[in-house]
């Protein structure tokens, strides 16, 4: 693998590079597996709901209003799906583009940087491929969208930033605002808050505060304004209006960070709890396999910031492009890994700028940072090898692919550092983390070849909602306290309405005793079971001292109705090492 040519080449080369180094990461991820918990579930019945519903401003969950997200991405699914077919892969395909959008952005906004064609495909490779970065690309769900809209944004505020007064200084700001409403109408705030943050805090650092009077900094409202208001006049027309903006924008965006008055469905205080420093704390993880190497980045970005003037430009602004935002989340009363995505284009950003510099002036930090990410990509690679053998063992894959693909990923790797070394020595940083990143591409590649289809099975919530129709075809069917995914996997592909059960926690009885009492003797109430059920992975790594094997999970809410006598068991279903569920009838 040779470097890429440098900045005499067209444009074209490098961003056709970018792409085809990240393809077979996106396509596997995006097109080759079933809907996976958490969210996907969930947001593939939305996107069916948008491309049947007749109205567009909001989209739906089981035929009620979904008021967590603007509907952005559920047009987006939901146009793929009516033209595609209703199908897991026809509703992550905008994530392609997403994905795209968001490599290349960064890619740009590398090489505006600094001019150096290598040093920006690194900043594309690593910042896509990083762990919570690479499964945003491809899950179905807003955040994707979200950072496409961020990578758009970032690139319009440097070039706004950094271009002479009027129409290229102009220009650059637009470009902000459209990414910037690209990613609100994705999920609201945090797509206004990313390119905010990252330009006020290179504002507040250089001191170059006459920037915030320029005209040309918000000339670009106007396109905002143009994407943005015709929804939320539509919102606002539509029933319950006040209701609904009041719910997408205080509980969505104020109630995450603090708990207001609000619906028991509406209070997200409740959920996915915060913790002092979570997001810091995780971020090795969320950077892996490149944790070392942004390591190194950030300590030599702690130097090259401080210098001054347009050479320590770049270094600010990716630091202002990552950390800012972080410390926002980290005062959040919510949090997730996936929300942290944006963040990590400042880092890939961060990767570039660093590869560039040490190519010329390597530290012994810099020098061990790469020795430890090959160790690191080969011990990775000998994890899934391993994963793959274990699933053998446990039946669940062949013996043969299994083998042969855990054979091909390490060999893949193995070539591919070798590459790397031969390429370090002389001198071709970027080439030596190219062919790194080729090898942990292959290794995780040629592992979902056969993981995918295993996982997918723990997954498959569509056959266990077929099996659930099939024995209540010709009952009432009411769902106790059903989670998203559960009204999501019922209501997908059907559009008849669900009964919900809303039970006290303390004692469910009486909600479920007058339904069954109205229903008759042919109601049915399905009721989520706590845990996963068992397989033949937990009881291979139960054999050996690794966990509990099969024992029965606590049937929980079902075990208490039945043994209080306000119902019987009529079916169990599950998956393995999946969900469970309890159908329950009239005692």
């Amino acid at each position: 693998m040779t470097s890429p040519p440098r900045s005499s080449a067209s444009p074209r080369a490098p961003a056709l590079f970018i792409a085809l180094a990240l393809a077979p990461l996106w396509l596997l991820g995006m097109f080759d597996r079933a809907l996976w918990t958490p969210d996907e579930p969930r947001e593939a019945d939305i996107a069916w709901r948008m491309s049947v519903q007749s109205q567009h401003a909001l989209p739906e969950l089981a035929g009620t209003p979904f008021l967590e997200k603007p509907p952005l991405t559920y047009w987006m699914s939901g146009a793929a799906v009516a033209l595609l077919g209703d199908s897991a892969a026809a509703a992550r395909a905008p994530n392609l583009l997403y994905a795209l959008i968001a490599a290349l952005a960064i890619g740009a906004l590398a090489f505006a940087m600094q001019a150096q064609v290598d040093a920006a495909l690194v900043a594309a490779l690593l910042g896509s491929s990083a762990l919570i970065a690479y499964r945003v690309s491809i899950w179905l769900a807003p955040d994707a969208c979200l950072v496409a809209g961020c990578a758009l944004a970032l690139l319009g505020a440097w070039r706004g930033y950094r271009s002479p007064p009027g129409g290229p200084k102009a220009l650059g700001y637009a470009l902000m605002h459209a990414g910037a409403a690209l990613g609100f109408m994705a999920k609201s705030a945090p797509g206004w808050l990313v390119p905010a943050l990252a330009l006020f805090a290179l504002i507040a650092w250089e001191r170059r505060w006459k920037e915030l009077g320029r005209w040309e900094l918000y000339a670009g409202l106007a396109l905002q304004a143009l994407v943005i208001g015709p929804w939320l006049w539509a919102v606002a027309r539509g029933a319950h209006g006040a209701a609904a903006l009041s719910a997408l924008f205080w509980h969505n965006v104020i109630g995450r960070f603090t708990q207001v008055a609000a619906p028991a469905a509406l209070d997200y205080t409740s959920g996915h709890r915060n913790s002092p420093g979570k997001y810091f704390i995780e971020l090795p993880l969320y950077l892996l396999p490149w944790t070392l190497v942004m390591a190194a980045a950030l300590v030599r970005a702690a130097t090259r910031a401080r210098a001054p003037g347009p050479v320590g430009t770049p270094w600010r602004f990716a630091l202002a492009a990552s950390v800012p935002f972080l410390l926002l989340l980290s005062l959040a009363a919510t949090a997730r890994d996936i929300y942290a995505a944006p963040a990590l284009l400042g880092f890939g950003l961060l990767a570039g700028l660093w590869v560039q510099d040490a190519q010329v002036s390597p530290s012994r930090l810099d020098r061990l940072a790469v020795l430890l990410t090959w160790v690191l990509v080969g011990a990775l690679a000998c994890a899934l090898a391993a994963g793959l053998l274990l699933l053998a063992a446990a039946g669940l894959s062949a013996w043969g692919a299994s083998a042969t693909a855990a054979a091909a990923a390490l060999a893949a790797v193995a070539v591919a550092l070798a590459a790397a070394v031969r390429a370090r020595r002389r001198g071709a940083l970027a080439a030596a983390l190219g062919w790194t990143y080729a090898g942990y591409a292959a290794a995780v590649c040629l592992s979902a070849l056969v993981a995918f289809p295993v996982i997918d099975r723990w997954q498959d919530l569509a056959q266990l909602a077929q099996r659930i129709y099939a024995d209540t075809a010709r009952q009432p069917l009411a769902l106790l306290d059903p989670d998203e995914t559960t009204i999501a996997i019922l209501d997908r592909g059907r559009g008849a309405p669900l009964t919900t059960l809303r039970a006290a926690p303390a004692d469910p009885r009486s909600a479920v005793h007058a339904w069954l009492a109205v229903h008759g003797p042919e109601a049915r109430v399905l009721v989520l079971l706590p845990g996963h059920a068992g397989g033949n992975l937990s009881t291979l790594l139960a054999r050996h001292g690794l966990g509990a094997g099969d024992a029965p999970a606590d049937d929980g809410v079902a075990a208490h109705l039945i043994g209080a006598g306000a119902a019987t068991l009529v079916q169990r279903y599950e998956l393995p090492q999946g969900r469970r569920y309890a159908l329950l009838g009239p005692p």
